[in-house]
């Protein structure tokens, strides 16, 4: 399984980035492979596109939250289209990860939780909460109930149902990550 690991360091700084990615670059789940892609160096025009190729060769989404991810474009970008290609998709809250000068990083919430679908005859729409005005969801996209598998109960809910946040330090990665994993294909309905 390809795993594409989305992070931005402007939301937890460069040795939280190292560490992150030598974390995935080690052998800690056989079978499994990881691709980082770090946003902030892609342009932003060029971000959407990038984000869709890579989402489009891989099967299993997570992304390094920070304290903005919530309201980066290119997380909801991220959650919208991953979640119209059913991909398996988590969050891992990078707060605790040591940024080398002992500062802790601040929590951000789970990105996820800014993406809304909402089920309306043979169809789900997806909303994406506006980040100046927090009361407003915009329509982002619209796809086939039947072209979804995630595990969801009700008419309407927030992605981060079907894909939950992890504290990579107190929730212990090494020992966990697996079950993380498995947890977030099991709600993508896979």
């Amino acid at each position: 399984m390809n795993v594409l690991v989305l992070y931005d360091t402007s939301d937890f700084g460069i040795l939280p980035e190292t560490r992150l990615t030598i974390g995935f670059s080690e052998p800690v789940l056989k079978n499994f492979s990881f691709v980082t892609l770090p946003v902030q160096k892609i342009p932003p025009r060029n971000r959407d596109q990038v984000i869709r190729e890579y989402i489009d060769k891989t099967d299993f989404i997570s992304v390094g939250v920070g304290t903005y991810t919530f309201m980066r474009p290119w997380m909801h970008f991220t959650a919208v289209y991953g979640f119209t290609k059913n991909r398996p998709m988590m969050a891992g809250n990078n707060a605790f990860v040591p940024d080398g000068w002992s500062h802790e990083i601040v929590n951000g919430p789970n990105p996820f939780s800014r993406v809304k679908w909402q089920i309306q005859g043979q169809n789900i729409r997806l909303y994406v909460l506006d980040n100046v005005l927090d009361v407003i969801w915009q329509p982002r996209a619209v796809i086939p109930r039947k072209s979804v598998r995630y595990r969801f109960e009700g008419d309407t809910g927030l992605l981060s149902e079907i894909a939950p946040m992890y504290d990579w330090v107190p929730g212990n990665v090494q020992d966990n990550l697996f079950n993380w994993v498995n947890t977030s294909i099991w709600l993508a309905g896979l």
